[in-house]
């Protein structure tokens, strides 16, 4: 829109006028409440007045007792597409154990939380405000917790503990819960520019995080996955050794890489890309070093070291999209 001057009236007060298309598609009639709120210095968000609470999205599935797993589909695709009330509803009574399910489906989403429940039917409500996590925050979450897996999986490997290697796959399920909370913010943020203006990010900034996000969802699958493989393939002490100085360095990676997307308007993400790829080959080497001296890799042994690589890759990932996204303007 072009530019719009701003008239004085009476002492120190400022009118600015309203475009005429903007009046007519919102309907702002002579007399009407216009809300003006300030995002950020320098920025207000006008729009026409609503008393009371802003309405909340809301979506109906159907409950039809033959194919469940759809309505579990269903309340997490309604989740992440910023649903605010999800109602499971049908002519049929639910069944005990599709109660559960659904129940169990709240346990991956974060903020939805049971509101009301009947024979028929199940309302489910999300609880957290738009700006009350900000994205930075939840990757830094994920980030954390990849770290904390990571030096769990080495210090299993060191004290030969089991239970860590458990404890880790557990964890891995929490991150799969950031990441949807996450997708659901980006999402907020793209519909809605207030919410970006709090969150100080742009569109492509979100779009950004959104990738990051899937990143760092994949590097905890395939964190999880070696855990499992460390537990099922039993390794001599100096195998173990071996194992646990390359998972060190993945930690190292994961750290570098992280930092250096939150970091890449300011800092210097190409050194860290460096630092991180210089990293990646260093378990290459020992990954192939160990291949070398086993003499005659068993299958598991092969899928132990094909896990390792896996994390390796998709951590150098990570450090190059913090390259790529300094590149844009």
């Amino acid at each position: 829109m072009p530019a719009r001057k701003a008239i004085e009236m009476g002492k120190g007060t400022i009118l600015v006028s309203l475009p005429k298309d903007w009046v007519r598609k919102n309907g702002i009639k002579k007399g009407a409440d216009i809300s003006v709120e300030e995002l950020s210095p320098g920025k207000l968000v006008v729009r026409p007045y609503e008393s009371g609470e802003e309405e909340q999205k809301q979506i109906v599935i159907e409950y039809e007792g033959d194919d469940f797993s759809q309505v579990a589909n269903d309340v997490t695709g309604a989740y992440l597409l910023g649903y605010d009330m999800i109602r499971v509803q049908g002519s049929r009574v639910m069944s005990r154990e599709d109660r559960q399910k659904i129940k169990d489906t709240l346990g991956r989403l974060v903020g939805l939380e049971m509101l009301d429940e009947g024979s028929k039917r199940m309302t489910l409500q999300f609880l957290l405000e738009p700006t009350a996590i900000t994205p930075e925050k939840i990757v830094r979450r994920m980030a954390g917790l990849l770290d904390s897996m990571l030096e769990d999986t080495a210090e299993a490997l060191s004290d030969g503990d089991a239970k860590l290697f458990a404890l880790v796959g557990e964890r891995d399920d929490e991150v799969d819960r950031l990441y949807f909370l996450l997708v659901r913010a980006t999402r907020a943020g793209i519909m809605r520019p207030e919410v970006s203006e709090r969150y100080g990010l742009s569109p492509v900034d979100l779009v950004d995080y959104r990738v990051l996000a899937s990143f760092l969802e994949s590097v905890g699958d395939a964190v999880s996955e070696l855990s499992h493989k460390l537990l099922e393939a039993p390794s001599s002490k100096q195998e173990a050794r071996d194992y646990a100085k390359c998972v060190l360095k993945l930690k190292e990676m994961n750290e570098l890489s992280t930092q250096g997307f939150l970091s890449r308007r300011a800092g210097k993400p190409r050194t860290v890309s460096k630092q991180v790829a210089a990293l990646a080959d260093e378990v290459t080497k020992s990954l192939a070093a160990m291949a070398k001296t086993s003499g005659g890799v068993g299958a598991k042994t092969a899928e132990t070291l094909a896990s390792l690589e896996r994390v390796s890759k998709l951590l150098v990932d990570v450090s190059d999209l913090a390259v790529i996204t300094r590149q844009i303007p």
